[in-house]
């Protein structure tokens, strides 16, 4: 508003400027006139371009109230001060005119701005859109240089500054996969759908989805969209979902074979009890009869085995303490550790209690650690951890950490199927056993292995979270 008056006083300022000099010259000096006749436009176009059409025409009409006194007073009422009053038409077309135009730009201008708003919020709506979305979205031009990409597939491919404008060969010279994968499709011009990879990222492996389409703009190819996603979850879901169908169905065979083989194997040991008795004096049946002894005893601890693997739990579950479980564990495996000269280091943060059955769960531990002992011919260490620090609805994590001599890859994926077993009398039951148990509690158990250095176990259930805390946070204990 303030603006808008001061523009006003300017415009009248100058008129009266011009007119001053017009009423103060000789009337006869016509060259000077005419001179301050045409500074008379200044304020009309200036008018004009402030104010429009009425702000011209406004100005032009001043203009000519005072304009035309000063002529009528130096030439007279004649044919000639009409001539020159033909003046005050100029003052007005000059001002409608340029009215007329100013306010065309004026309305294109706030056609483009309007627009141009328009396009800033869809696009601002659009990034949001795009940033929000948890899949990874880039675009590429023809030239495989960066037009876009959101925060989803910074976060996937492990990119962390703004790699817009960059060659996408060079910004994501890690994915070298990727990048074959890229080039023949901008070569093809093909739409490439479900591709997986595997990347390595922090040591860790992820694995992503890669989809491709070709970027189209009024029927001219202009580059490449890629969409990634991040199936690392899915896949494990997905591999969860297999096992427990294998362990079910392995559950059911099971208990069938079980009862079908055992008493079989009943009758044989008595049988070869009988002739053991028998024939007592005769040294080379009763050898072969002692390998039909052992032979009994390891179908029966297979049976066994079968047996506890596929009974349904009992649903024995009451408030414990796991600082209290894991104690128990290392009062029941204290001697069986210091015999193959491993060492089992606790370490607790806090004491965690949760809805458990402690007998289950004992079997859980007392396999992990004898698993690990096994994997130490050489002696080692045992590092035992239990926390519930960063994790969300009260649960609590438990680790089993050996030093032993790892799994490979190849391995690492079946380890908790049933039957499989890389030891020499192994029934390839034990994990598969100690899965079911964690899933029984509505749990996860997880294992990270490397050859040469030891394997990880983490194991999360649900807990009840407790106040008291064990003195020293940090205390450990070694058995």
């Amino acid at each position: 508003m303030k603006k808008k008056v001061a523009n006003i006083i300017l415009i009248i300022l100058i008129i009266v400027v011009i007119s001053v000099l017009h009423y103060t010259s000789e009337a006869t000096n016509s060259t000077l006139h005419q001179f301050y006749k045409l500074l008379y436009f200044i304020p009309v176009i200036f008018a004009a371009i402030k104010y429009g059409f009425r702000g011209g025409t406004a100005t032009a009409l001043f203009i000519s109230l005072i304009y035309s006194p000063q002529k009528l007073l130096s030439i007279g009422m004649g044919g000639e001060a009409l001539n020159e009053l033909m003046d005050i038409f100029l003052f007005f077309a000059v001002g409608i005119v340029t009215g007329i135009l100013v306010e065309k730009k004026n309305l294109a201008v706030k056609t483009i701005d309007s627009q141009l708003k328009k396009y800033v919020i869809l696009e601002n709506y659009t990034n949001s859109v795009l940033e929000s979305i948890k899949i990874g979205i880039i675009a590429i031009n023809n030239d495989f240089y960066i037009t876009s990409i959101n925060s989803g597939a910074k976060n996937i491919l492990g990119v962390t500054n703004d790699c817009i404008g960059m060659n996408f060969v060079e910004a994501f010279s890690c994915c070298k996969d990727i990048e074959s994968i890229i080039v023949g499709a901008m070569e093809d011009s093909s739409t490439l759908v479900n591709l997986e990879r595997n990347l390595l990222q922090d040591n860790k492996e992820v694995n992503i989805k890669i989809d491709t389409f070709p970027l189209s703009l009024e029927n001219k190819n202009k580059g490449l969209v890629i969409i990634i996603e991040d199936i690392t979850e899915i896949k494990k879901i997905k591999s969860q979902m297999h096992r427990n169908d294998k362990l079910a169905s392995v559950g059911e065979l099971a208990t069938g074979i079980a009862h079908e083989i055992r008493n079989p194997l009943a009758i044989i040991k008595m049988i070869e009890q009988t002739m053991s008795k028998e024939l007592e004096n005769n040294k080379s049946a009763l050898d072969e009869l002692k390998i039909i002894d052992e032979e009994i005893e390891r179908a029966n601890k297979v049976i066994k085995s079968l047996m506890e693997f596929s009974k349904p739990s009992k649903n024995e579950k009451d408030k414990y303490s796991i600082n209290q479980i894991i104690e128990d564990v290392l009062v029941i495996t204290n001697k069986y550790t210091a015999q193959h000269n491993v060492n089992v280091l606790v370490k607790e943060t806090e004491v965690s209690e949760g809805i458990f059955d402690r007998e289950q769960l004992i079997q859980v531990f007392i396999n992990l650690i004898f698993n690990a002992v096994d994997a130490m011919p050489q002696g080692g260490e045992i590092t035992i951890a239990i926390t519930s620090q960063n994790l969300s609805d009260n649960k609590l994590k438990i680790t089993f950490e050996d030093t032993g001599q790892g799994i490979d890859d190849l391995n690492l994926n079946k380890i908790f199927d049933p039957f499989f077993t890389t030891k020499a009398e192994g029934t390839g039951l034990g994990l598969p056993i100690v899965y079911r148990i964690i899933e029984d509690h509505e749990g996860s158990i997880n294992v990270k292995s490397i050859v040469g250095r030891g394997t990880y176990f983490e194991i999360i259930l649900p807990g009840i979270k407790d106040e008291r805390t064990i003195n020293g946070s940090n205390e450990a204990t070694i058995i």
